[in-house]
């Protein structure tokens, strides 16, 4: 299902904001250079914010298990035991909206 997230222009530029869309599980909204990224708002390892933390080199850093996720492939770097990749929702900037296609239902399972 393709819903409207937010104005393009409230993700700064090397920024992660939260966001609660209705029927759906929380989701983090990212830009790194000029790109923006959609992804579950919880870590992969467990049930951590991923807005609570950070974008370093391409990467999104939980800022709790310090793991790293490359924004193009997902591919996890310095992770937890049992941590695995994170997965990303097709997204596009349409008129200064951001949208994204958000898959797998309300929990992304």
């Amino acid at each position: 299902m393709i819903i409207e997230i937010c104005d393009s222009a409230a993700i700064p530029e090397g920024e992660i904001r939260r966001f609660e869309p209705e029927g759906f599980a929380p989701i983090a909204v990212a830009r790194h250079e000029g790109r923006l990224y959609v992804f579950p708002d919880r870590c992969p390892h467990a049930d951590e914010s991923l807005a609570e933390g950070w974008l370093e080199d391409g990467r999104v850093v939980c800022g709790v298990h310090f793991a790293e996720f490359e924004l193009d492939t997902g591919k996890v770097h310095n992770p937890p035991v049992g941590c695995p990749n994170l997965s990303f929702f097709r997204c596009e900037d349409r008129d200064g909206k951001v949208f994204a296609t958000l898959t797998g239902g309300p929990e992304y399972v």
